[in-house]
């Protein structure tokens, strides 16, 4: 077999290209990309919760604030 049909085969034979399968394909990356990013893991939700409960001073109980 020539090496050149081998190589045609395994990469899939004729590839035609449909402009609108495209289009909507890298429309989906896009949105995948864009729910990545948004998406924040419940660990790093956590931690904001705790450093913003943290570093608020209650000026009752704050013993520099007071004085």
């Amino acid at each position: 077999m020539d090496t050149n049909l081998a190589a045609w085969m395994i990469a899939g034979g004729p590839q035609i290209r449909n402009p609108s399968a495209e289009r909507e394909r890298e429309q989906l990356r896009a949105f995948r990309e864009s729910q990545r990013v948004v998406h924040v893991g419940l660990i790093d939700r956590l931690r904001g919760f705790a450093s913003s409960a943290t570093t608020k001073d209650d000026l009752a109980t704050c013993a520099t604030c007071a004085a």
